[in-house]
């Protein structure tokens, strides 16, 4: 199943974020893992899920710089967790301070993951982003 969908959270003062309880149903194993991802971002697997996207960066290779920088900036950031009984989970201060999270974070379901996104962030983003007649123009080309 998809994870779809846009909420809006507040980050506590211990650095903790509830995940609405609908994108948890992913979660089953428990596990969780997050790491820093593209565009000023933070995402958030399932363990399966992130099986998978650590063999594709496992892919990009070690034979060059920008396959080994890759590597690097995704697996140093990255941290395994578990949602507390109030299912929240806990971002770590340097995913924070990487992703420029403060308070206000805006939860997407981006289809096989969860990206956070602080909600200043967020908003330049979408501003900035191509329009969905672009995406689909370029899309189309493509297939």
């Amino acid at each position: 199943m998809a994870l779809l969908g846009t909420y809006n959270h507040t980050l506590d003062d211990k650095g903790r974020l509830t995940i609405p309880s609908k994108m948890r149903e992913q979660f089953k194993d428990d596990k969780v893992f997050i790491s820093l991802g593209f565009d000023g971002c933070v995402d958030v697997r399932n363990e399966a899920e992130w099986l998978k996207w650590t063999e594709k960066v496992a892919s990009t290779g070690q034979a060059t710089a920008e396959g080994r920088a890759l590597t690097r900036k995704i697996m140093s950031m990255s941290d395994e967790t578990t949602f507390d009984n109030a299912g929240r989970i806990k971002i770590s201060s340097i995913l924070q301070n990487k992703a420029n999270i403060t308070k206000d974070v805006v939860i997407i379901g981006n289809n096989d993951h969860l990206e956070l996104w602080d909600l200043k962030v967020w908003e330049v983003y979408i501003e900035q982003a191509p329009g969905i007649e672009e995406a689909a123009k370029n899309f189309e080309e493509k297939i």
